[in-house]
Formats: C-alpha cells, sequence, structure tokens
C-alpha cells in the first residue's frame, strides 16, 4: 500500500471519530452511504447514510455546545489488505474521553474496531465498521441508551 492510501484510509478513520465528537452526524452518514456498522452492543446492523446519522443523532447527549463533550482517540491501526488490493481491513484500539459539569474529566469507553474500507474509482471508503466495546467507564452523561 502506498502512502496515499494509507493516508486516504487513516483520514476516514480519523474523521469518524472527529463527526462523532463535533456532532456532526450527517456528514458521519455520509462516510457510511455505502457500508454498513455493526457492534457488539447492539442487535441489528445500520446500514447507509440516513439511518446511520439519525441513529448516531438519537443515542447521543447533547450540550449548551451542541457537542457531546466526548474525544475519541484511535490508536493501533494494524492494515490487512485484501481482494488483491482493493479492499483494505483496518484494526484498531479506541478510548473515549468525556467532560461535562456533572463529570470530570475521564475515560468513559474503550474498545476495538475493525473497520473494511473498499477502492472504488481510485477512492477509499468505508464497506463496514465494527464497534467492539471492551471497557465501560461511567456513561450517564454520554448516551441516551444504556449500553452496559
Amino acid at each position: 500500500m502506498d502512502t496515499a492510501d494509507r493516508t486516504a484510509i487513516e483520514n476516514l478513520i480519523f474523521r469518524y471519530a472527529r463527526y462523532v465528537d463535533t456532532a456532526q452526524y450527517e456528514a458521519l452518514g455520509e462516510l457510511f452511504a455505502a457500508a454498513s456498522i455493526t457492534a457488539n452492543k447492539t442487535d441489528a446492523p445500520l446500514v447507509g447514510a440516513t439511518v446511520i446519522g439519525e441513529y448516531w443523532r438519537s443515542i447521543n447527549k447533547r450540550y449548551d455546545c451542541g457537542t457531546p463533550r466526548t474525544h475519541h482517540v484511535v490508536t493501533n491501526l494494524e492494515y490487512e489488505p485484501a481482494r488483491g488490493g482493493a479492499e483494505m481491513r483496518v484494526k484498531s484500539a479506541f478510548t473515549v474521553l468525556q467532560a461535562v459539569a456533572q463529570l470530570p474529566l475521564q475515560p468513559i469507553a474503550c474498545g476495538r474496531y475493525d473497520d473494511v474500507f473498499e477502492k472504488t474509482a481510485g477512492t477509499w471508503r468505508f464497506r463496514s465498521k465494527h464497534i467492539e466495546v471492551t471497557l465501560l467507564g461511567d456513561m450517564s452523561q454520554h448516551l441516551n441508551i444504556n449500553i452496559g
């Protein structure tokens, strides 16, 4: 994989985290217009831009600043090429930090992402994302649903 491909894929991974942290749910949905998201803490896969954007909007609490006051840190990217280089699987680790008036700055969730990307017409895009939550802290100020 060349540097440009690696950078394009990393930008998608990091853009996902930024869109969640800044409550840009429509843009987040567009990242997954041709993809699906699954998670170990939810039952059904989410498919398509509108469904994914609206789901994130509905489950995340937002504060006066308009965001969930979170910061996703994504690390430990491992690349596994597939389908002759037209597809790339990237496994990574994440930590979600949050600080609000009721909760001092602290990690609230950790886990792993298992992302699959495909290159179509020279551009990388998400094909799928699996979110494996492995550690949970105080999520009371983050989500409108219980994933404990």
